[in-house]
């Protein structure tokens, strides 16, 4: 009876120990799981910011070459100012000049 006892004692431990390995592999295949869905969130958040990324730099090399155009455009009138100038400032000595003739 004692040794019978046991047996069930025994077969009652190898049941309980094969109850908490199936329940560690299931949460182990859990786990698993939800390591691969994070690695998929985290490399769709990659690619979302490589994109990002690329689409601000594009961005910004059209904003700088925008902006080399404008300052072109601006020292071009600044050029072209100071040439209307001297050549005013040309056209009022010769007036001026003439007038004095004249006189």
């Amino acid at each position: 009876a004692n040794q019978i006892a046991e047996e069930e004692a025994s077969a009652a431990s190898h049941k309980e120990l094969n109850e908490r390995q199936e329940a560690s592999l299931a949460k182990e295949q859990q786990l698993a799981e939800q390591l691969k869905e994070i690695e998929a969130k985290l490399s769709e958040a990659t690619t979302m910011k490589d994109e990002v990324n690329s689409e601000l730099g594009t961005h910004k090399a059209a904003s700088l070459e925008k902006q080399e155009e404008q300052t072109k455009v601006c020292d071009d009138l600044q050029v072209k100012i100071k040439t209307l100038e001297a050549s005013q400032t040309a056209e009022e000595e010769a007036s001026a000049a003439s007038q004095k003739e004249l006189s």
